[in-house]
């Protein structure tokens, strides 16, 4: 009985521990197009879509120290919107195949009013110019590579906090200059915050990329340390 008790404790510590992260998986913002978007059912109205966003293959064979990594590939995704969510569905019914950028989250477990296991919680049609959000036109921060920091001139094309047991901001950056995209980590909260603001623009900027030998807890080795839209990143400023 004793031991059953004790089991039964257990449980519940696992099950309200913030390691278990029951909810959520990831949750972030991309670039993306939309492409399907519907309602359903007819007591119980659910709104459902697909979206196309920009990935690669990680099968490709390319040689990174060119930048040469990786050809931009297109996957679409299935996700659904709550219907009390009302500003972001008529945003997507007059949307369809405009780039939006959107932010979404994936669950661990599909919620019972989803049909998917992404939902989209807001979009925003992308402006012309730096967003308003942005206190300044660019931010640094410390390095953590030893291997190699370049610029690359493009744009933040996804990026995702991804809560396991421990979280880790992960994306995918575009170089416009060798039609390339590049997964990448950033391990500053302050970056991340900015990086997100970004992507509410058209607006290229320069960013700064630095390598390291081995990733860490971060899934890839390439970490963003600036964003600057004046100049091109890694300068020396006094």
């Amino acid at each position: 009985m004793l031991n059953i008790k004790i089991l039964i404790l257990l449980l519940i510590l696992f099950f309200n521990s913030k390691i278990f992260a029951f909810g959520t998986y990831s949750e972030g913002w991309v670039s993306a197009k939309i492409i399907q978007f519907e309602s359903r059912g007819l007591i119980f109205e659910s709104y459902e879509g697909i979206m196309e966003l920009s990935t690669f293959s990680n099968d490709e064979k390319c040689d990174e120290e060119k930048d040469e990594c990786y050809t931009v590939t297109k996957q679409k995704i299935p996700f659904s919107v709550r219907p009390e969510n009302s500003e972001t569905v008529n945003l997507l019914m007059k949307s369809l195949n405009q780039d939006l950028v959107i932010n979404y989250r994936i669950h661990r477990i599909e919620a019972i009013a989803l049909s998917s296991e992404t939902e989209l919680i807001q979009a925003l049609a992308p402006v012309n110019s730096m967003p308003t959000e942005l206190e300044s036109d660019k931010l640094i921060v410390s390095k953590t590579g030893a291997k190699r920091n370049f610029s690359v001139s493009g744009k933040i094309l996804r990026l995702e906090y991804q809560g396991t047991i421990i979280g880790t901001y992960e994306g995918l950056y575009l170089d416009e200059v060798r039609a390339r995209v590049h997964p990448f980590s950033i391990t500053d909260e302050k970056m991340a915050n900015y990086a997100w603001n970004t992507m509410k623009s058209n607006m290229k900027s320069n960013l700064g990329i630095s390598v390291a030998f081995a990733t860490g807890f971060r899934k890839s080795n390439y970490d963003l340390f600036e964003i600057n839209y004046k100049a091109p990143a890694g300068g020396v400023y006094k």
